[in-house]
């Protein structure tokens, strides 16, 4: 009995100090009800780089004197001088400015996995083969007029993470980066080519700034969005096994908050039945639906692009194009709710005319590509 006692004490422990470190962890991130829209990463030089992240672009113009910036940061981090000191070890400073102007700092210092060493002319001497990071994070007082679809209750932040071989050379690049925040904001609309053997882009009238996307935007960043769909279909119809396919489109349209999204679609849905004539010949009778489909519910992680929970789902279709008497005259299709495993979805059915007369029900399975 005391060993279980001791073993649930310890659980306890542990568990109480993993979730005082997330807690700390969290005080030195933007918070995850934060959307970052803009994301722009910097080569400087000697493998140095710095990643760019901001809630709208406007909010670049709150970092454009990042001369200055960096000099108040470098004054507010010089009692970590002897900290800084060691050679080997990898460092990382966060550095978080609230809505109140107050600043918070988080110091850590990494000892390495193991040694290294180089060797010039004979000499032996140690190598550190992890780089320095730096975040500065702060919410942006008096932020410009938004240029995108974003919260208007949420704070707006910047937050610039600094990738360099030693914290010293920070001071080395005020300059620099006060060109490249230009570059990007008077040329981030113009052409940004793929990265050859990657998915990043590349701003073309500046190869050192790359980003995930043109532009700049991130995943779920920029809100609503078209997409194209194409589904292969079969379902029954009476004692037919109908198989079709879906070509058509869905625009995704959220709120600010990026919580809750609208999907309307509009779909081409020609069926097949195959059947034999009077003559016993196989034909295929291709009848046309026009489909519209809506779904609403909750976004996933504040991305749009990812798969949601459906709150209300369903599909209405009216025949448009018909071949052989197998289809009624003024067919409708009504579907309503899906089941779906990844790509595939399950979704009831029932076709009906003339307002809900002659009503057969029916199973659709699709396949999304």
């Amino acid at each position: 009995m005391k060993k279980i006692s001791f073993f649930l004490m310890l659980l306890i422990s542990i568990t109480a100090e993993l979730c005082a470190q997330s807690k700390s962890d969290k005080a030195f991130e933007v918070p995850d009800n934060i959307i970052i829209s803009r994301r722009f990463t910097v080569s400087l030089d000697k493998g140095n780089k710095v990643m760019i992240e901001v809630t709208d672009i406007t909010d670049l113009e709150k970092v454009a004197n990042i001369d200055s910036l960096l000099q108040i940061f470098l004054k507010d981090i010089a009692g970590l001088k002897d900290s800084l000191s060691d050679p080997l070890t990898s460092k990382r400073i966060d550095y978080l400015t609230d809505a109140e102007g107050r600043k918070k700092i988080r110091f850590q210092q990494f000892q390495p996995k193991g040694a290294s060493f180089l060797i010039n002319k004979g000499e032996l001497s140690s190598l550190r083969t992890e780089q320095d990071t730096i975040n500065i994070i702060s919410v942006i007082a008096n932020p410009p007029k938004a240029q995108q679809k974003i919260s208007r209750s949420n704070p707006r932040y910047y937050h610039l993470t600094f990738y360099l071989n030693d914290v010293s050379e920070l001071k080395n690049y005020s300059e620099m980066l006060k060109q490249k925040i230009s570059t990007i904001q008077t040329q981030v609309n113009d052409k940004w080519p793929i990265v050859l053997g990657s998915g990043n882009h590349y701003l073309k009238g500046d190869p050192s700034i790359v980003a995930g996307q043109p532009k700049g935007f991130v995943p779920g960043g920029n809100g609503d969005f078209l997409v194209l769909n194409f589904m292969v279909n079969v379902q029954n119809y009476k004692n037919y096994f109908v198989p079709s396919f879906s070509l058509g489109a869905k625009l995704s349209l959220t709120n600010r908050e990026r919580t809750f999204k609208w999907e309307p679609g509009l779909f081409w849905e020609p069926h097949f039945i195959f059947a034999k004539d009077a003559l016993d010949k196989l034909h295929t009778y291709r009848n046309d639906f026009l489909t519209f489909t809506y779904g609403q519910g909750g976004i996933t992680d504040h991305d749009p692009r990812k798969d949601f929970s459906f709150s209300a789902l369903l599909s209405i279709g009216y025949l448009i194009h018909r071949e052989g008497d197998y289809f009624d005259k003024q067919t409708f299709r009504l579907g309503a709710g899906k089941f779906g495993v990844r790509k595939t979805t399950i979704e009831p059915s029932l076709y009906f005319n003339n307002f809900f007369r002659g009503v057969t029900p029916g199973l659709r399975i699709s396949q999304y590509f």
